[in-house]
């Protein structure tokens, strides 16, 4: 199951270690924790201008927030954190209730990337 995640959690490592940190206290099964993972990730409209892209661009942090925010109206910027690390926009963290529906994000995951040349690679 963890290979399957693969394309949206980046390794099945990383979806092993989501599992283990988050999935394993939902009280779902794995197969189902998964699932609803793979429809949090389908309910947010990556932005256009990023799927173009054919190979890495530097960029401010905030570009990359405000073009999340453009492309899913109904996110308010309290919801969305842009991370990065070692030079890199890493993720979007969009932060959702159980119910997958955006929700302000706690201080404890918040990490806002403000580099102003960070490494953005393309997205699917």
């Amino acid at each position: 199951m963890t290979h399957e995640m693969a394309d949206i959690m980046g390794t099945s490592g990383l979806a092993w270690y989501q599992w283990k940190k988050h999935g394993s206290c939902t009280g779902l099964s794995a197969q189902d924790y998964y699932a609803l993972s793979r429809q949090a990730y389908q309910s947010v409209k990556r932005p256009e201008v990023f799927r173009k892209l054919d190979k890495p661009v530097k960029l401010p942090a905030k570009v990359v927030e405000d073009a999340f925010l453009k492309a899913n109206p109904k996110i308010e910027p309290d919801m969305l954190t842009i991370t990065c690390r070692a030079g890199r926009i890493q993720e979007a963290r969009l932060c959702l209730s159980k119910g997958l529906t955006p929700v302000p994000c706690g201080r404890d995951t918040v990490r806002d990337c403000r580099m102003k040349d960070a490494l953005f690679a393309p997205i699917r």
